[in-house]
């Protein structure tokens, strides 16, 4: 163990003589928030500074969940314990502290920490004044200065830290959601937009977004877009052009006339000439989803190498998920396998995801995999919110000028099913514009 700056440990007659302590911040689903920092404690230099473990987005009195220390087995100190964790219970307005000891067998102690005897800590000038057990917590782990700190970064406090010696820290967050929005706008049209998209993630969650050209549209730049997550609004934005048709060449014809020749008793048989070879797409049938529309999948699926689908050929899996997650793709081509059954050449664009802009061949059966947008008409002309977000509703068929955002769960009465490039909206009885995205909407009340 670490006591006054020295190091001991009961079972080895060689102490050590330095620690490292790694420290890890997450959230309560395991996301991590920060690059993992590291510092070492030697027997002759303790003089060394906590991490800093604060998060943009997150204010440790709200969000602040636990913090375990990791101590390892090999440093026996003087609590005898393998790890302790410290957790804020604020229905009971407590702090629970749990030691599980050496022995994986042994049942873990478990102590408390009330408003009395942290204020009792604030008489003894341990920690700072606190209003809720919420900021007791934090300032307890300030004061503490064990390795770790919300403000700033001040020297390590032996007197608690040497009582651990833990070889990890981990500082827990409550998860918190966040989306962005992703807006295709027309450089050729003052900025109007084309389309939009969207993705969830977390507060601090950083990535990268991968645009895919609407359809009739080139990118300005097709490079990914770096982004960080933050608490409230979230907005990208991606710059297209509309396409222009390519200027083929004027040329010879393929076949020209030929001049007229001096009659003969025996004609000439002209030769043909030999024809490129025509690679042609194959068929599809009509419920097949066009090129640049968007799919996602009902059931779990296999993205794979090949429209001949093995097991050594697969890409990604994509198992089945609620209705609100599941995988997109966009269509960008057609192929047959050998047995003539038809697949969808499509790229991954399900953004935030390790298998973001992978392409690949799935099935286009309709078991496994639909259209994204709605193309019919709910039977009794009402549409629900499913999405966690609500849904927005616009003036514009094209998503512009907003007018209100209806929560998830709101019922809406639509007149009629517009076609805008790729995608559908839903006009509203009131003349406003929805999305016809099956994630966000359903057909029906709900």
């Amino acid at each position: 163990m670490l006591a006054g700056g020295q190091f001991h440990n009961a079972q080895a007659d060689d102490p050590p003589t330095e620690i490292t302590t790694k420290v890890y911040v997450v959230d309560t689903k395991g996301n991590q928030l920060k690059a993992p920092e590291q510092f070492t404690v030697t027997a002759t230099n303790s003089n060394v500074n906590c991490v800093n473990v604060s998060v943009p987005g997150y204010n440790p009195v709200e969000t602040a969940s636990s913090v375990k220390f990791g101590i390892d087995p090999a440093f026996q100190t003087m609590i005898g314990s393998s790890s302790r964790i410290m957790s804020l219970d604020v229905p009971n307005k407590r702090v629970v502290v749990t030691d599980q000891p050496v022995d994986p067998d042994a049942a873990p102690k478990i102590e408390y920490m009330d408003m009395a005897f942290l204020n009792a800590l604030v008489s003894h000038e341990m920690m700072q004044p606190f209003n809720t057990i919420s900021e007791g917590f934090v300032n307890l782990l300030e004061g503490m200065k064990a390795g770790i700190s919300f403000n700033g970064a001040p020297q390590l406090s032996m007197q608690f830290y040497g009582q651990l010696a833990p070889s990890s820290i981990t500082v827990i967050y409550k998860y918190q959601p966040a989306s962005a929005t992703v807006n295709y706008v027309n450089d050729k049209a003052n900025g109007a937009i084309v389309t939009t998209d969207s993705f969830d993630g977390f507060v601090a969650k950083t990535g990268e977004y991968t645009p895919v050209a609407p359809a009739g549209y080139q990118l300005v730049d097709p490079k990914p877009i770096a982004y960080t997550l933050a608490k409230d609004t979230n907005n990208l934005t991606v710059h297209v052009v509309p396409k222009t048709a390519p200027v083929v060449p004027s040329g010879p014809s393929d076949n020209p006339v030929p001049a007229k020749q001096e009659s003969s008793t025996t004609p000439t048989v002209p030769t043909p000439s030999k024809q490129p070879t025509v690679t042609e797409q194959p068929a599809v049938p009509n419920y097949a989803a066009v090129k640049g529309a968007a799919v996602y999948a009902t059931k779990g699926i296999y993205l794979y190498k090949t429209a001949n689908f093995k097991n050594s050929q697969r890409i990604a899996k994509y198992p089945k998920v609620k209705r609100v997650n599941r995988p997109m793709f966009v269509v960008v081509n057609y192929a047959r396998s050998t047995n003539g059954t038809l697949r969808y050449k499509v790229r991954d664009v399900n953004h935030g995801s390790k298998t973001a802009g992978k392409v690949g061949y799935i099935t286009a059966n309709r078991k496994y995999v639909v259209p994204v947008y709605y193309q019919t008409m709910p039977k009794n002309d009402k549409m629900t919110v499913i999405n966690k977000k609500g849904v927005n509703a616009y003036k514009q068929v094209n998503l512009t000028h907003k007018i209100t955002n209806y929560k998830k769960g709101t019922r809406l009465t639509v007149k009629k099913i517009v076609k805008h490039n790729l995608t559908t909206r839903y006009q509203l009885a009131n003349g406003n514009y929805i999305t016809g995205n099956k994630k966000l909407v359903i057909q029906g009340n709900y």
